[in-house]
This record gives C-alpha cells, structure tokens and sequence, in this order.
C-alpha cells in the first residue's frame, strides 16, 4: 500500500474543517442529538484517517514522511507543504483522538443539563 502519495495529512487537516461547517450550518438548538451525531462522526472519521499515518510511519527513515506539495501563488513562488517527522508524527494522531475525547465528554455534559 503506497502512502507516500496519498494526502492523509491534509485530509486531517480538512476533514474537521468541514465537519465544523456542516455541524455550523445544520446544528440547531431544536435539534441538539443531531450536533452530537455530526460531532462525534467527524471526529471519529478525523481519527481514523490518521492511523495510515502510524501504520505507514518508517522510524529507520530520516527527514519528513508522507509529504505533500503543491504550487500555490506561482507569482510568489508559494508553495502548499506538508511532512511529518519522527516528533510531530505522533502529535497528529494524538490532536485526533483528543478531539474524540472532548466530543464525547462534552455530549456527556450536556445530555446531563438536559
């Protein structure tokens, strides 16, 4: 399975940008399971896609891992990169699954006011 190519870090990047945004646009106080739901799927779906990351991490490799690089202003000379190294590797699975925790700690709460 070839990792290298695929966008795993940018997809945790965007996917609870737009998890946000759905929860934004479509969660209403009528409505608050329905909040809990797209929070917690979000978050879920967020932890998930970085798991590759663990899995297709090579610790006996030097420098940055699954790196992703695009041109974004040519006129500047602008770049879009993203890497992982050996450090900030692990705290990108662990932000994910920190989120998890606080959307269900906070469903908790909340169901408790109720």
């Amino acid at each position: 399975m070839m990792l290298s190519n695929s966008p795993l870090l940018s997809l945790s990047i965007c996917l609870p940008i737009v998890f946000g945004l759905l929860v934004l646009a479509l969660g209403r106080d009528k409505n608050p399971s329905l909040v809990r739901v797209l929070s917690l799927i979000g978050a879920l779906i967020s932890f998930a896609i970085t798991i590759p990351l663990i899995e297709g991490f090579d610790n006996a490799a030097h420098g940055m891992q699954f790196v992703e690089r695009h041109s974004w202003i040519d006129r500047f000379n602008a770049f879009y990169a993203l890497g992982v190294d050996g450090i900030s590797m692990w705290l990108v699975p662990l932000t994910a699954f920190i989120t998890v925790i606080v959307v269900i700690a906070a469903s908790m709460s909340s169901s408790k006011r109720l």
